[in-house]
């Protein structure tokens, strides 16, 4: 028997993650205040069929005389409610019984009392599966039920339901389950179950779950299948085929830091897994975020959370380029390198305590209206256009790291002594540099690729204090 099956709730008392709605129907079933039809709405495996299950063991329940708050779970019916197999209790899945047919074999067989319990229950999960003919034969069932039943609708997607079902149902909507309440769970039963595992690759397993305790026993599951002596941290990572928490560190790190040549040597090294492109790229951004929250939290130092902000915004683009795109690694390597490339923010009150820069005050007035003024194209941003959508991001790329002028008849390129690599590349790509700066209506022109050199001294304050220089303000 599978673990998810083996340690599903018997009872409200046994029900984790989903407290308030365990306190809402103890206090209903004491007082005997029961709805007639309920939703149960939430994302997959945090017990939405299996709330509903306990709920028709407390209605019908043969070791208490009357509905109790707390049912056995020993005797024959809730035995019997557990296995499925209750002759009062039916559960039906709604993608496939989604007709007005079967619907209307609901409505026949819900007029007669029940065979066995106090009442007649009607799990119907999936239910906005039903076709709109199968809800609208359900709503006279529904604002008039028969005294003796009860109707519980489980189901991910309420938004499908009509308004005019929803306005007769009581709903209870169940949230993914906290990856402490999973682990939580996963040693108790690690320890029943005699597993041998380290406490990193539960931790691993109960993020994985994305708040689904069923999902994080089905992998706890697969992993013993997997591993003969012991579950490591390493065997969950390779089972899953998903990236060590470290490398996406390192990662993210080059990236701040700018550096584009590390950033995708890094990347090369990850993709050479074998991973699905976009699996990778959910996994990074998740790892972004968690890293953005503690930031803005004072968990974590070393990043800024404007710096964090510009790159979640790049990482959702790249997220939907990757999954649209018959081309997904240039798109990712495109958008690892557009990050590598942003400049970096920079408060105020930094420059004025460190070079004791006097501000000059602007004409507020005359700031706006021209700020509200459309600003034509640069040379420099129609190139970076031209080539995003000839779909060269390599090109793209390097402009957007060089300083482009238009001087003497020469279009000149200007790279700094970091970016010499970057300046390089591009001295490769003349021809086609020349063949869109012909289209752009610069016809004939020289083409230079300059890099200037720095004050290593110079340089190393810019970097350590985060400023950025006059020609990139």
């Amino acid at each position: 028997m599978s673990l998810a099956i083996k340690y599903r709730p018997k009872n409200f008392d046994d029900h984790i993650g989903q407290d308030e709605i365990v306190k809402a129907f103890k206090r209903a079933l004491r007082e005997k205040r029961i709805a007639q039809a309920y939703l149960f709405a939430g994302p997959r495996g945090v017990g939405k069929t299996t709330t509903a299950r306990i709920l028709s063991k407390a209605l019908n329940c043969d070791n208490f005389n009357d509905i109790t708050e707390n049912p056995c779970g020993k005797c024959s019916s809730c035995r019997d409610i557990e296995n499925s197999r209750h002759i009062d209790v039916i559960e039906i899945d709604g993608a496939s019984n989604r007709g007005i047919d079967e619907v209307r074999q609901i409505r026949e067989n819900a007029k007669f009392l029940p065979a066995r319990g106090r009442y007649k229950v009607y799990i119907i999960d999936e239910v906005h599966m039903l076709t709109i003919e199968a809800f609208n034969a359900l709503l006279k069932t529904l604002e008039e039920p028969p005294k003796h039943v009860v109707f519980i609708f489980a189901t991910t997607d309420p938004q499908k339901i009509p308004p005019t079902v929803l306005s007769r149902l009581q709903r209870y909507d169940f949230k993914p389950i906290s990856t402490f309440d999973i682990i939580a769970r996963l040693n108790q039963i690690v320890k029943v179950e005699n597993i041998n595992i380290d406490e990193k690759a539960i931790e691993e397993i109960a993020r994985r779950s994305d708040g689904s305790l069923r999902d994080a026993l089905v992998l706890l599951d697969q992993m013993r299948m997997f591993c003969e002596d012991r579950i490591t941290y390493k065997d969950v990572l390779n089972i899953l085929g998903a990236i060590e928490r470290e490398v996406l560190e390192e990662l993210l790190k080059a990236i701040y830091e700018g550096d584009y040549k590390k950033a995708i040597s890094i990347l090369d090294t990850i993709l050479q897994r074998n991973l699905a492109i976009l699996d990778f790229v959910k996994e990074f951004n998740e790892f972004l975020f968690d890293v953005f929250k503690e930031v803005v939290n004072n968990e974590r130092k070393g990043y800024e959370k404007e710096d964090l902000m510009i790159f979640l915004n790049l990482a959702l683009e790249m997220e939907n380029a990757v999954r649209y795109s018959i081309t997904p690694k240039v798109w990712l390597e495109f958008y690892i390198s557009k990050m590598c490339f942003v400049p970096r923010t920079v408060q105020l009150m930094n420059i004025l305590e460190n070079y004791n820069i006097v501000y000059r005050a602007k004409d507020i007035k005359k700031e706006e209206k021209i700020k509200n003024e459309p600003k034509p194209l640069t040379l420099k941003e129609k190139l970076e256009t031209y080539f995003l959508e000839k779909n060269d991001p390599y090109i793209s790329g390097a402009i957007l790291a060089s300083n482009v002028i238009e001087e003497n008849g020469k279009i000149k390129f200007i790279f700094k002594s970091e970016n010499k690599f970057t300046a390089e590349e591009l001295k490769t790509k003349l021809e086609v540099l020349q063949k869109a700066l012909n289209y752009l209506n610069y016809p004939n022109r020289e083409i230079e690729i300059i890099v200037e050199e720095e004050n290593p001294l110079k340089l190393k304050l810019i970097r350590e204090l985060g400023l950025r220089k006059e020609d990139e303000q």
